[in-house]
């Protein structure tokens, strides 16, 4: 009988023991479980089957043909990985303006994100239809996967942030840039503009010497029309003016140091850079006069020689013609201005490049939050897919590589193409340099600008009060 007590007593002993030291210790299988499960910098929540709904015409984003390249599968498995992770349904819309007008109108909801052109967002902003995005907790906008395929401020001021380009919707291939013509460059005896780019001389004045240099009657007709050859072209006829005029670090309106907007295209210093973008956008003289000519048929110019130099982004297709041209080519940023600091070269982004922001009556925010930001950090894959594709099959030279690499160092913004969507007088004050430089020549800038100074500073002090949301906007 004491024999059996004690063997009880013992096993029971042991079972204590097993249990004591099972609680420290985790099985094989748990242990292994544990190290296959990822640690992601953003939250993670079983949403139970909601469904994330994306207005976007391009259903490429979000829903390409699986096998058909590897981005496309890079991006089939962004979509697929989010709705496992949190149990949901990502769906696409077409992004319809109207649409979503009427569901802000109506208090409804009507996609949980939008990704869209980034002037039309504008037309939300000045409804108040647009949430501030650095309010909203779980959205990172500080993280390396956010900062990189980003370019553009122009839907932020001061502190507020209302839309930005998003990894799933990067900007970076919207960023005007300048193609040239490496056999006319050679023909002609000049420098190559790549060492001009290395020494840190790539400028306004450069690049006029050169245009300049590049004219010559082709058919040997003494007479300079649509057949002959120049110095410049732009991809869209409206872009030139600005690109130039921005690429030489000059603005329409900036934030200034106080957190206010300055009117600056009325200094002296930028009716100086005005006139030399005149001078370079000279027609049938130092520019090709693609007034009313299509954007195929001006790329065209490009690669058939026409144009020494032919500027604009990468984006939508327009420059595949020039990835196949007999000629070789090079890739440089836009020109700095004379006066700006070294290494100050700036590269404007379309205003037509994608841009993403969330309606502020949207009712299940928290989720959207949380699933925006993981779209946001498994979308790296298929940027770096992307650019690395496009380096390796469309460019010929390291150089070349280098700049487009880097491009988005060089990206900026004016508020005015936003102010266009929002307040008063922001067309005339975009159309007033068009006019000056390829328009109606004839007309001097400073007039120009003072018949349109009054009603430009009350739209800008509207535009001020949109951005920053005060009471005194209706």
């Amino acid at each position: 009988m004491k024999l059996k007590r004690a063997i009880g007593l013992l096993l029971c002993i042991a079972m204590v023991f097993g249990c004591l030291t099972g609680c420290g210790k985790e099985t094989p299988q748990e242990e292994a479980q544990e190290a296959e499960t990822p640690e992601y910098p953003f939250k993670i929540e079983d949403l139970n089957g909601y469904v994330f709904t994306v207005a976007d015409s391009n259903v490429a984003r979000w829903f390409p043909e699986e096998g058909s390249s590897d981005i496309a599968n890079a991006v089939i498995n962004r979509v697929n990985k989010v709705q496992e992770l949190f149990n949901c349904k990502i769906e696409r819309i077409d992004y319809d303006e109207n649409q979503a007008q009427l569901a802000a109108q109506a208090g409804t909801k009507y996609a949980d994100i939008v990704i869209c052109e980034t002037w039309s967002l504008g037309r939300f902003l000045k409804a108040r239809r647009l949430v501030d995005l650095a309010k909203l907790d779980g959205l990172n906008l500080e993280t390396d996967y956010w900062q990189r395929f980003g370019s553009t401020n122009i839907l932020q001021y001061q502190d507020k942030i209302y839309a930005v380009g998003a990894p799933f919707a990067c900007q970076h291939d919207e960023t005007f840039m300048i193609f040239f013509n490496k056999a006319i460059i050679e023909e002609l005896g000049l420098e190559s503009p790549y060492d001009l780019y290395e020494r840190d001389e790539w400028t306004m004045s450069k690049l006029l010497e050169y245009c300049q240099a590049a004219k010559k009657d082709l058919n040997g007709d003494g007479v300079f029309d649509g057949n002959d050859r120049y110095g410049f072209v732009c991809g869209h006829e409206a872009d030139g003016p600005g690109v130039l005029y921005m690429g030489a670090g000059k603005r329409y309106i900036r934030e200034g140091e106080d957190g206010h907007f300055v009117f600056e295209l009325n200094t002296k210093d930028a009716f100086r850079t005005v006139n030399q973008v005149a001078d370079i956008l000279d027609p049938f003289e130092n520019a090709y006069d693609c007034r009313g000519m299509v954007e195929a048929d001006i790329v065209d110019l490009f690669v058939n020689g026409q144009v020494l130099f032919y500027c604009y982004s990468r984006g939508r297709g327009v420059t595949d013609p020039i990835y196949d041209m007999k000629d070789d080519f090079g890739v440089l940023p836009m020109p700095r201005g004379d006066d700006s600091a070294p290494g100050d070269y700036q590269c404007w982004v379309n205003h037509n490049a994608a841009i993403m922001g969330i309606f502020s009556n949207n009712p299940d925010m928290d989720k959207t939050v949380m699933i925006v930001e993981a779209l946001a950090y498994f979308a790296q894959d298929e940027n770096e897919i992307e650019e690395n594709e496009y380096l390796n099959n469309k460019l010929r030279d390291d150089t070349a590589r280098e700049v487009v690499r880097n491009i988005n160092q060089y990206a900026i913004a004016d508020y005015a193409w936003i102010g266009q969507q929002c307040a008063d007088g922001f067309f005339d004050l975009i159309n007033v340099l068009r006019d000056v430089t390829m328009g109606d020549r004839s007309k001097k800038i400073m007039s120009s600008v003072q018949e349109i100074e009054k009603e430009v500073e009350t739209g800008i002090q509207q535009l001020e009060d949109i951005m920053l949301q005060k009471d005194t906007v209706q």
